[in-house]
């Protein structure tokens, strides 16, 4: 294996916004494994900007690519799978669920509300049994537990029996996000995990792409079929797909570098993860210690990211309206209701991309979440005056809030990076932080989208621009705070 000690360059990285210990560049692999370090040029920092791999050492290419194709793949199908599992009772709803089990008043709006309580109840915990258990056992397991009772909520005979489900479905699936975010900590550095969670994000607008024209299919062609209805066979697909992704990830999750059992990793690979993760200051998970609770909630980071994610999450459920805005306007089909909003998804694939391309090459992650959030915040204030009779309008406002999603990775990155000096206060921190986003999302969202009042909601889209400028004002909040305050474990006495 290649000295990293002897053969390095130099990678810039911003104090402010990484995991760097000052402004001092961090070493990386050379290209040539020359005598020493080379002259960082333009063209490999462009070449940094377009893919972060091809400025470094063949070598080091080579175990990336390997690490992606595992990692990257299994998370994106993965996430893919688990957000069609969480959302599918959107377009359910819009095709004939509804009707079918006599779903009236707040039916809708609970039934995201008990995969909220599931998910709150499951997120801490589930992270702090990924201290215990690997998380290449946990995190496929519960998996496909889940997509067994995404299938049962087929049979379902009245809206109760969906609240019990919906709720077991939200406790399990709350392994999923926190637990890839920490594992993607594990094994990228700063100037990878940007891109890597923007993939991984977007693999759930493209779920959401799918179930669209999924259920869209489904009706036309399976509606009837064998005494089911389109939104029965639609639970029935989704949990089917689930176990051989499930099954994919006991052989891909690789870990923690220091303690891998991944087959498809070398020795020498491992010891490359290892070292990887030590120059950037990354440190190894360790015995969880109790005491970290209190050492937690005296720093800043749990109490800003908590705002921030929060409201961009609570924010973001907006985009579940779009559907029956679509529906309550009587000019389209159950099909075309399914399949508009997939325009937005679009959307979403494309600017989280552009979101994390752009904070990777400056280096910066703030920029990118104060447009992303400025985006939404136009959008829903054109839902606020609400130009009914100007569909143009109307139809520009809804894709306008879609412009939001690519911000959740970044925010969740920059934590990320910020807490890099500790597995077990990231590991705990994410696992806060999107609990808290998810009590407030349970509640809040109760209040502000009450489905009697669909879709002109007399508070709900300017609640919605409230907290998006909430979003923008606190991750301005993290960035000076990250320069003036950086966060680190305590002295020991």
């Amino acid at each position: 294996m290649m000295d990293a000690s002897k053969h390095t360059t130099m990678e810039r990285v911003d104090d402010s916004e990484s995991v760097s210990k000052s402004d001092v560049p961090v070493a990386v692999s050379s290209i040539d494994g020359g005598d020493g370090r080379q002259k960082d040029t333009a063209t490999r920092k462009f070449l940094r900007i377009i893919w972060d791999s091809l400025d470094k050492s063949p070598q080091e290419r080579k175990f990336i690519a390997k690490v992606d194709g595992w990692i990257l793949t299994y998370i994106c199908v993965a996430y893919f799978v688990k957000y069609l599992d969480q959302t599918n009772v959107v377009n359910a709803y819009v095709s004939g669920m509804k009707e079918d089990l006599n779903m009236a008043g707040q039916d809708y709006n609970l039934l995201q509300t008990m995969f909220n309580i599931g998910y709150i109840l499951g997120n801490i915990p589930s992270q702090l049994a990924m201290t215990k258990v690997r998380p290449s056992v946990w995190l496929p397991s519960l998996e496909i537990i889940w997509g067994v009772f995404v299938m049962a909520m087929a049979a379902a005979k009245n809206v109760q029996t969906l609240y019990a489900l919906r709720f077991l479905i939200g406790f399990l699936e709350a392994s999923a996000y926190p637990g890839v975010l920490t594992l993607l900590g594990n094994w990228y550095t700063p100037q990878e995990l940007g891109k890597r969670s923007a993939i991984f994000i977007s693999s759930s607008a493209v779920a959401q792409m799918f179930s669209g024209y999924l259920q869209a299919g489904l009706y036309s062609g399976m509606n009837g079929k064998h005494g089911l209805a389109a939104w029965q066979w639609l639970f029935i697909f989704d949990g089917i797909i689930t176990v051989p992704v499930a099954a994919f990830g006991y052989m891909s999750i690789p870990d923690s570098p220091v303690n891998s059992k991944a087959r498809w990793l070398s020795p020498e690979e491992k010891e490359m993860a290892v070292a990887r993760m030590e120059r950037v200051g990354r440190k190894p998970p360790a015995k969880l210690r109790w005491k970290i609770v209190p050492e937690i909630f005296k720093m800043w980071p749990v109490y800003l990211f908590s705002i921030v994610f929060g409201s961009q999450l609570i924010g973001m459920r907006i985009i579940n309206y779009f559907p029956i805005y679509l529906k309550s306007t009587g000019l389209y089909t159950v099909e075309q209701v399914n399949i508009i909003p997939t325009g937005g998804f679009a959307i979403q694939v494309v600017t989280t991309l552009l979101y994390a391309w752009l904070s990777d090459g400056i280096g910066k992650r703030t920029p990118s979440i104060v447009i992303a959030g400025s985006l939404s915040l136009i959008g829903c204030i054109i839902l606020s005056v609400y130009p009914e009779h100007n569909n143009a309008a109307m139809m520009a406002g809804w894709f306008l809030t879609y412009a939001q999603m690519g911000a959740a990775a970044l925010i969740l990155t920059k934590l990320n990076e910020i807490l890099s000096f500790s597995n077990e206060h990231r590991l705990l921190v994410i696992g806060i932080v999107d609990t808290f986003g998810f009590v407030m999302v349970a509640w809040v969202i109760l209040l502000t989208y009450p489905s009697g009042d669909a879709p002109k909601f007399s508070i709900g889209y300017e609640m919605a621009a409230m907290f998006f400028a909430i979003e923008i004002v606190g991750i301005l909040a993290i960035s000076y705070c990250s320069r003036r305050w950086k966060p680190s474990l305590p002295a020991q006495t």
